[in-house]
């Protein structure tokens, strides 16, 4: 469980990190939204999943 702990810290650490970074180069991106792409594409290093599953919604929009 503390491995765990462990990793939900530096994962939620490194998100903060990249988002303080990436935010004023990308004001069009709503942070809440900048903040999920960023947990998507960390977690996988923090024991997070290999794969997603995507699909579209009728207006276009790709969701898991």
């Amino acid at each position: 469980m503390r491995k765990t702990l462990k990793n939900s810290k530096k994962l939620a650490a490194e998100i903060d990190r990249w988002q303080k970074r990436l935010a004023p180069k990308l004001p069009e991106i709503d942070s809440h939204d900048l903040h999920l792409i960023l947990w998507s594409i960390l977690r996988r290093k923090y024991g997070g999943r290999l794969h997603f599953l995507w699909r579209q919604r009728k207006d276009g929009i790709y969701v898991h």
